[in-house]
């Protein structure tokens, strides 16, 4: 259990305040700056508050893809291994490994994102989250 507040909730208050107090004290050259600034803030936010269930999750689909359930893996030393098996072609002769990996690749696309510009995700029609190619290609889905 961690503290409150917690520090996507910082971030967002420190956001915040930068945005609606601070922002009219600066000179207009430092507002494009200070923009950025609280755009990145977002995205921390952001990344801090689904980074853990859904790298969890693109971690035992990677363990599942590589059959390395009881091996106790890392998942950045799972995504190396996958990053180079896709350079090298390594999916291309299974039908099912090649689905699986177009799956988890579409995890990793839709979380960063989701994360970085979700005003992407839903100008285009599609939900959060949106874990599964089938699922967010459905038009039903589509707005």
């Amino acid at each position: 259990m961690r503290d409150l507040p917690t520090g996507p909730s910082l971030l967002a208050l420190a956001r915040d305040v930068l945005l609606n107090d601070l922002m009219r004290l600066l000179p207009e050259e430092a507002r494009l700056d200070a923009r950025l600034v609280a755009n990145s803030m977002a995205i921390a936010e952001r990344e801090a508050e689904t980074a853990g269930g859904l790298g969890e999750a693109i971690a035992r689909e990677l363990a599942n893809l590589y059959d390395c359930r009881e091996k106790g893996e890392k998942a950045e030393d799972l995504l190396r291994c996958f990053a180079h098996d896709l350079r090298v072609g390594a999916f291309k002769n299974s039908e099912p490994q090649e689905r699986m990996a177009r799956q988890i690749l579409w995890q990793l696309t839709t979380s960063k994102l989701h994360q970085a510009n979700p005003r992407f995700l839903a100008a285009n029609g599609f939900d959060w989250p949106c874990l599964e190619i089938e699922q967010c290609l459905n038009p039903g889905f589509r707005k």
